[in-house]
This record gives structure tokens, C-alpha cells and sequence, in this order.
């Protein structure tokens, strides 16, 4: 992990807005981050309720350092794969902490 993304993730840390589609302020707080195939993507969940969505669903964004940004992730397939992978990591690291259902 570069400066770049050192910074970014720095600035993740707490709640932060993101803006939907029709320009609405969202708070999200950021969970996690992970490499996935040579790439750095980062878990947010809702930091409060959003209509028509379930208050534990993950948002996967593909970290882009260079620029500071969070790019949404289009490819259904991708974002299986990855949260899969976060899935697997999550489980390993919290096993035995009251999480053993996070995984079905």
C-alpha cells in the first residue's frame, strides 16, 4: 500500500457522505478494505436507514488513490467474487466473537 492509499484510508476512518443518484447525502462508515486482484476495495454499510435497503448490507467501492475517489463496482460477477473473498477474511478474523452466522 502506497502514501496515496495510506491517506485515503486515513480519511475513510469515521462516518463519511456519499451522494446517490439523485443527489441525496448518504452516511456510510467504512468497515474494511482488501486487495483483490491487485486491486483496493472498500466495505461501507449505512450509517442510517435508507429506504428499501436493509440496515447490514454492504456497499463495495473500488478504491482509486491516485484520484481520492470511490468507484462504484458495475459487474455483478466481480462484486460476488470479492465479497466472497471479504466474507471468508471477515469470518477468519472475527471467528468465535459472536459472528459465527455472518456466513450461511
Amino acid at each position: 500500500m502506497d502514501n496515496k492509499e495510506k491517506e485515503l484510508l486515513e480519511e475513510l476512518d469515521g462516518p463519511i457522505e456519499l451522494i446517490d443518484e439523485d443527489g441525496n447525502k448518504l452516511e456510510f462508515f467504512h468497515i474494511g478494505t482488501m486487495d483483490y486482484e491487485g486491486k483496493n476495495y472498500g466495505f461501507f454499510q449505512p450509517g442510517e436507514s435508507i429506504e428499501g435497503s436493509d440496515p447490514d448490507e454492504v456497499v463495495i467501492f473500488e478504491i482509486d488513490a491516485e484520484n481520492k475517489t470511490l468507484l462504484p463496482i458495475e459487474d455483478e460477477e466481480l462484486l460476488d467474487k470479492i465479497f466472497a473473498q471479504f466474507e471468508q477474511e471477515y469470518y477468519a478474523e472475527y471467528a468465535g466473537e459472536g459472528d459465527e452466522e455472518f456466513i450461511n
